[in-house]
């Protein structure tokens, strides 16, 4: 795993719904719209990852305290948040999905991303395993995050996006793309997540 330094530019957006089935050991986790009510302005919006038990993943970085947050038009609850990690864990009864599957190690991925409000797939790829070093504020003490840096173009509203393997296990969480080169973005590893899902 390589360490390194990133500046980098946060991202937002969305996706769809649920129900479980027999075939559901192949399919990839649904997306869904993520909105944090914005004191009466346009709300903040995200991408959530179904993880099975009424539960979705998403980025920290949307999320601000107290305010009113909803996933495909149903009111959430805050489970859990990781800032150090960008992550967060969200409660939505009315949503079922089956249990996420996490995935290892391929260089060719896809990233399951809302267009026009309709999930979609954007092709990647795996340029390496990251440790990003990051501050909140320039003389904050550095923290790390383990992640996946992406060959990926991305537009600003996909933080949150699964990034998936062939077989639609997750390998980890969009977060970032590059402020200075548009061909590249950041995701958190599949291992972040595994710990915040307590798995």
């Amino acid at each position: 795993m390589t360490r390194i330094g990133l500046a980098v530019v946060a991202c937002a957006v969305a996706a769809s719904a649920c129900g479980a089935s027999p075939d559901d050991a192949e399919r990839p986790p649904r997306v869904l719209r993520v909105s944090v009510a914005g004191d009466g302005l346009v709300p903040e919006v995200a991408t959530g990852v179904a993880v099975g038990g009424g539960r979705i993943l998403t980025v920290a970085h949307t999320l601000s305290g107290g305010r009113r947050v909803t996933v495909a038009g149903h009111p959430a609850r805050i489970v859990r948040v990781d800032r150090r990690l960008d992550l967060a864990l969200l409660a939505v009864p009315q949503l079922h999905a089956p249990r996420v599957r996490l995935g290892g190690n391929p260089a060719r991925v896809r990233l399951a991303v809302l267009r026009d409000r309709r999930a979609d797939s954007l092709p990647a790829r795996v340029r390496r395993r990251v440790v990003v070093h990051w501050r909140d504020q320039p003389t904050d003490p550095p923290r790390d995050r383990p992640g996946l840096e992406l060959a990926a173009r991305i537009d600003p509203g996909d933080s949150g996006a699964a990034v998936l393997d062939r077989r639609g296990r997750l390998l980890g969480v969009l977060y970032a793309r590059s402020s200075d080169d548009d061909g590249t973005a950041w995701a958190v590893d599949a291992s972040a997540v595994r710990s915040l899902l307590g798995g």
